[in-house]
Order: structure tokens, then sequence, then C-alpha cells
């Protein structure tokens, strides 16, 4: 049952390749360059994408970076040279008057604003772009810097990459599909445990199982799990009969 339904999951990536909505989960056929404030807005938005709808992280990310912390030296540079009271002001009400962060980080994500700003200059001379300019055989180390940052774990780490891999080509785009893992987060573990494909729903055990499967993308297969997860898959009250993996679905109906 777990092949089956790993291979109806596979399938359900391929379909969504072909409609328009979903061309974000499609391979750049080249490398696409960054500015740096479209650096900085994508750097901010993978430390948002925790807690809330991605797409109001992703929002959040930009609408930060165009808003606050103009600094003659860049937007790293104006927070270094904020109080931490100012940049927890910014965070917790610069959004239209409403905080960036999820109230599970409201309280953690100017702090983490912060010490990034502290180690993008120390590091990566404040320009995120340097980060994830690394040649094909590197691209391990885009997670590995990634994960060094206060605030972003294995999950986001994860996610930055595979965006930065499969959206914008970078470290040899779809040439290194096979190296990416997947993003164990809480749709995609659900996903992987309601079908069977996974024991249970603790990140070890996923990531375990789905490696077992030997997928040639598991990039593409997180892509669809996530959406599965997002559209169907609800915490309660699953939308079972209208997934697309509900036939091959071992466990319909467990939480």
């Amino acid at each position: 049952m777990r092949n089956v339904a790993a291979n109806k999951i596979v399938l359900h990536y391929k379909k969504l390749c072909s409609l328009e909505d979903y061309s974000w989960i499609l391979w750049s056929e080249k490398r696409l360059r960054f500015s740096v404030n479209r650096a900085n807005k994508f750097f901010v938005g993978v430390l948002l994408d925790q807690g809330q709808l991605a797409e109001r992280a992703w929002g959040g990310g930009a609408h930060l970076v165009e808003n606050h912390f103009a600094h003659s030296q860049g937007f790293w540079a104006g927070i270094a040279d904020s109080s931490v009271r100012e940049i927890t002001r910014i965070c917790q009400r610069g959004y239209n008057g409403t905080s960036y962060a999820s109230n599970y980080t409201f309280n953690k994500f100017p702090c983490w604003l912060k010490s990034a700003a502290d180690k993008m200059l120390r590091d990566y001379d404040g320009n995120p772009k340097n980060i994830w300019s690394v040649t094909p055989s590197q691209v391990s180390h885009i997670y590995d810097r990634l994960k060094e940052f206060d605030g972003i774990g294995d999950a986001l780490a994860k996610m930055g990459q595979f965006i930065l891999v499969r959206n914008y080509g970078v470290a040899g785009g779809s040439s290194n599909q096979h190296l990416l893992s997947i993003k164990p987060d809480e749709l995609v573990r659900r996903v992987m445990y309601r079908t069977g494909i996974s024991t249970s729903n603790r990140i070890k055990d996923v990531i375990e199982s789905v490696e077992q499967l030997r997928l040639k993308s598991p990039a593409d297969f997180d892509a669809a799990s996530w959406i599965i997860g997002r559209e169907f898959c609800f915490k309660s009250s699953p939308q079972c009969d209208g997934c697309p993996i509900s036939m091959e679905c071992g466990r319909v109906g467990i939480s």
C-alpha cells in the first residue's frame, strides 16, 4: 500500500505541473538572478514562514524590506543600527498595524531578525545572495548555512534550499534534484502517516520512510504531498472524497 500511495503522489505532481496555478512547483530551466533587495525579501520570507499561511509570510517579508530599516549601507545595517526595542516595535506592529510573525513566534522574531543582521553583516557582507552562491557540488552548503541562523531549523532550511534550487536554478538546479531530501513539515508528515507511507508522523520516521522509497526527485514528492495536505488532508475533517490519493490511503480518518 505504501508504494502504491507513493506512486499516486508522484503522478499527482505530474498532473499539477500542467496547471497554471501550480507553476511554482516547476523546475527553473536556468539560474535566475537575485537583486540584493529581492534576496533580502526571500531570506526574511523564509524566517517568517512558520505558524502562518505561506502567502502571508512571503508577503510580510516583502513588506518589511520595502518599508522598514532603510539605511545607506543596506537593510541589514539598518537593523543592526536599530535598538532591540525599535526592532520589536516594528516587527510586532509594523505590518499595517499587525505583527509580521505568527502568534507562535510573536516575541521570537525580533530577536531572530537582530541576530540575522549581525550574522549577515559578519559572514555574508550584508548580502543573502552570498549564502547560496555555491557550485552544484556544494548544494548541501545552502542547507547548512541557512540552518546556522537563529530561528531557521531543519524544515525551514530545507524549504529555503528547495525553493532556491528548484525555482531559481541555484547550485545546478534540476541536475541536483535527487540530492534534496523532503521537508517534513506538519502537512507532509500528516499525509505520510495517514497514507501509511510512514508508521508515525514523527519527523525522524517520516524522513526514514521516504528515503526507503528511493525517489528520483524527493523535492517533487514533497511538493505534491504538501499540496495534498494543504488542500485536502486537514487536521480535522479531511476532505477525503476529493483527495486525489484517497483510494490509495490506508489510514483514512486518522487524525
